[in-house]
């Protein structure tokens, strides 16, 4: 036996033995830039919420979470140095997250003029009955 290999090298190859190797090391200058703009970026999340911009509540709540959620992905996560359908199905994921909401909105649309908004609708409920009655 080899000193010098790693202990998968020493034993004899099979089938399920695949090339561990170590991952991608981020630079410390490149993490560091990532937490600092993921901390400005929950300090915009926190003043945009003291905020009132009326119906784009939402969108700007969510714009701030995906650029958030990506700088994550791309970088602690490692997602920006490996193989690029990795980064496919994150971006194909992120464009049905914003359909599903886009399709979500659309429906409220429709009542949104039935509603009264401040008020608890008038609901007649039935007496209540006490247990052993």
């Amino acid at each position: 036996m080899n000193p010098h290999l790693t202990p998968s090298e020493n034993r004899p190859h099979t089938l399920h033995d695949a090339p561990h190797g170590v991952g991608h090391i981020a630079p410390f200058k490149i993490l560091l830039g990532v937490f600092l703009a993921l901390t400005v970026l929950t300090i915009i999340t926190v003043v945009a919420s003291m905020f009132d911009f009326g119906e784009y509540n939402l969108i700007v709540a969510l714009a701030i979470a995906v650029v958030k959620a990506s700088l994550v992905v791309l970088f602690f996560m490692h997602l920006i140095w490996d193989r690029p359908f990795n980064a496919i199905v994150f971006v194909g994921c992120l464009i049905f997250v914003g359909l599903f909401i886009s399709l979500a909105l659309l429906d409220t649309g429709q009542y949104r003029n039935t509603t009264n908004h401040g008020q608890a609708p008038d609901v007649k409920h039935a007496p209540l009955v006490k247990p052993g009655e």
